[in-house]
């Protein structure tokens, strides 16, 4: 892999930041997105191998935990640090694709044809381990062949969830078009990146959070595996799917004049389309036939803290929970509740507060530090979300739709497309498209029960099919 060449501009001074007593150490993996650029006269210039790695270098060089090491310490706590002896640069790779925009474009810019013409870089396991070595964050421009680019990234999500990739690449962009604007720029007068990791306050755990568990009776293993049947079945399908944001509009409006809601409160657009997607997909498992008898069923988000924890809103971390919403098989299987089950959406999340945040931030450090002081040698792989052993019927929803997905401008254009392959089982990723009037469905389902989702009439009337994976 190519590494990004700093020369005189690596960061100078060693970081070493905490990560132990946040929820992001249960992500270990990496995750990853494409965005396609249309051809057009001036992306020969604008991302051309000089000018990205220029502007590359000038964001890198106030982000010194892009260059860090996933540690862990002799009281077997996990940081990320830098040492600028031993940096741990990112990657940057450029590559002539065999392929042309127009045709990626007429097959629905599949994960096949990424894989098929080498848009991508091979997948990296983020599991945190002594050996640990890997570089945090990866990029990959390809040149097709008829003049557009397809831009590769891949990320530790200890590091960046999808807030922090879209805005540290649309800074990416816009140093870019500064520096092409003005080349005399001095890099030292570009401003500092941002790191947002959740912390908690130092204060006495007074709760166990419910949506995460301990247990040092699983190992590392089991639950890769507990994981892994859960989320990516061998029989997993996957299709990318289009609905109007004037139908979710619609779907909010519903919800209002229902009648269901009290005085003075309010459900937002992305609850009632996290609704409606439960509700389609648990009546596709319904009329796949796939279970004995009736599930009990669970909607959960992965809830952004940095609102709630006055961090910064576009900066490097990963400060995620995962929400737990059990949810009433009859809510789920009649499309007439669906008002009900937005609100019971909405008033779960609500619960979210600053104070529950950090004390469950400040549990999973007191039970980290329990463990490690018991002598467990890998106390990260014994904190868990709970949603990762339960018995319920999972589906997850991930309201993406108001990142800045398509702020990454080099130069000659936004992107004209953005896809996620890291399709989850149950976990559907809305995305927006380029022209803000719709969002896209990123759904991984088991085959059956994609089949029955794709015969449904209540999907049918909202969802367009856009491509099968």
């Amino acid at each position: 892999m190519m590494r990004v060449d700093m020369g005189e501009h690596l960061p100078r001074e060693a970081v070493s930041y905490s990560v132990t007593n946040s929820t992001q150490y249960m992500y270990g993996i990496f995750k990853v997105y494409f965005q396609y650029y249309r051809p057009s006269p001036q992306i020969a210039e604008s991302m051309s191998k000089d000018a990205l790695q220029q502007s590359l270098v000038a964001l890198l060089r106030g982000c010194p935990l892009a260059f860090a090491r996933l540690k862990i310490r002799p009281d077997r706590s996990i940081c990320l640090d830098y040492d600028p002896e031993n940096s741990n640069n990112p990657v940057l790779e450029f590559h002539h694709a065999a392929v042309s925009y127009a045709e990626l474009e007429a097959r629905g810019f599949l994960l096949a044809d990424a894989n098929r013409y080498g848009l991508d870089l091979p997948p990296l396991d983020g599991t945190i381990t002594e050996s640990f070595d890997q570089p945090l964050l990866l990029f990959k421009v390809s040149y097709l062949s008829d003049g557009g680019v397809a831009l590769f990234s891949s990320r530790h999500h200890v590091l960046f969830d999808g807030n922090a990739l879209f805005s540290f690449v649309s800074n990416w962009a816009h140093y870019n078009r500064m520096l092409l604007q003005q080349p005399d720029t001095k890099l030292s007068e570009l401003p500092p990146y941002q790191v947002s990791i959740a912390k908690g306050n130092g204060r006495a755990a007074t709760f166990k959070p419910a949506e995460i568990s301990m247990d040092t009776l699983i190992s590392s293993s089991e639950l890769k595996q507990s994981v892994s049947r859960i989320f990516r079945p061998p029989d997993a399908a996957r299709c990318v799917f289009r609905i109007a944001i004037a139908d979710v509009r619609r779907l909010k409006q519903q919800v209002a004049d229902s009648g269901v809601l009290d005085k003075g409160e309010w459900v937002s657009s992305n609850n009632a389309l996290a609704a409606f997607i439960a509700q389609c997909i648990a009546r596709a498992y319904t009329s796949a036939g796939i279970y004995e008898q009736v599930p009990s069923w669970s909607v959960y988000h992965s809830l952004d803290m940095r609102r709630l924890l006055d961090l910064p809103l576009r900066g490097i971390g990963s400060p995620l929970i995962l929400t737990d919403c059990p949810v009433p098989t009859e809510e789920l299987a009649d499309a007439e509740k669906l008002p009900h089950l937005t609100v019971r959406i909405r008033r779960n999340i609500q619960k979210y507060t600053a104070d529950y945040l950090r004390g469950s931030l400040n549990w999973i450090d007191a039970t980290y530090t329990q463990l490690a002081s018991d002598g467990i040698q890998e106390p990260w792989t014994h904190i868990w979300s709970s949603l990762f052993r339960s018995n319920a019927l999972l589906i997850g929803v991930s309201c993406m739709n108001k990142l800045p997905v398509y702020e990454s401008d080099f130069g000659a254009g936004r992107p004209a497309i953005v896809r996620s392959p890291d399709f989850i089982c149950n976990y559907i990723i809305a995305l927006p498209t380029l022209d803000a009037d719709a969002i896209h469905l990123s759904v991984s389902l088991r085959a059956p029960v994609m089949r029955a989702l794709r015969a449904d009439s209540e999907w049918n009337a909202l969802c367009t099919l856009d491509c099968d994976s």
